[in-house]
């Protein structure tokens, strides 16, 4: 028996809708690379726990591996993409995946689906991976963006990978691109920045000062 099309777009709409009054927050974390968003992530989730009587969690590339169960990928084929550098994380499911299927559809729908899934639960913070375009029309939702100025990202990223600064440079430019495709896979309308509740400048604001921000912009919100 073949697919309603009437049928599948009303299932997607009322799927859509029921996630949009998900019963927890959630807090999304879009970063330029080379912005600390790991140890902001992690030291939020600290914070909440120790201050409130909720539990929250953060996911990542976690949200991988479930697209690629979601997908039918065999665990054989998605193991060997956590040895990776993120980059090579990302494309290298891509391509794997790839062998499976013909449409990049499939594999985008799948991400959406895992990411509006874990939002959905509430109580956690997504961070990367389209998050804020995808989880953009949720009620209880924060949606935070991690910049800072190429110079101040590019002598991070000389220091952490050891490398010159012109191959840094094309490094950065080069993934910043790849990470604002695969968000333009999800934009409904608007450009990237209109997603965004809050953008932290991480080159004039130190760690700390970003955590308690953000902690104390979800306080007043009531989503904590």
């Amino acid at each position: 028996m073949g697919i309603d099309p009437t049928k599948y777009a009303k299932d997607r709409i009322k799927e859509r809708e029921k996630s949009k009054k998900s019963g927890g927050a959630i807090v999304t974390i879009s970063r330029e690379f080379g912005c600390p968003a790991k140890t902001i992530t992690k030291d939020l989730v600290t914070l909440i726990n120790k201050t409130t009587g909720h539990r929250w969690s953060y996911v990542s590339k976690e949200i991988l591996a479930e697209s690629a169960k979601e997908l039918g990928i065999p665990p054989s084929e998605i193991k060997h993409f956590f040895k990776y550098h993120e980059q090579g994380v990302f494309d290298g499911m891509l391509t794997a995946i790839a062998k499976f299927y013909a449409s990049d559809h499939k594999i985008y729908n799948a991400i959406e689906k895992t990411i509006r899934s874990i939002g959905n639960k509430g109580n956690v913070i997504i961070v990367g991976r389209g998050g804020a375009a995808i989880c953009n029309d949720f009620e209880k939702a924060l949606h935070i963006r991690l910049m800072a100025p190429l110079e101040w990202r590019v002598e991070k990223i000389m220091q952490y990978y050891k490398l010159e600064k012109g191959k840094a440079t094309r490094f950065i430019l080069d993934y910043d691109e790849k990470r604002k495709k695969f968000m333009g896979h999800f934009l409904k309308s608007g450009a990237v920045h209109s997603l965004f509740d809050v953008i932290y400048n991480c080159k004039s604001l130190e760690k700390r000062d970003i955590v308690h921000s953000i902690y104390d912009l979800l306080k007043a919100r009531k989503m904590l």
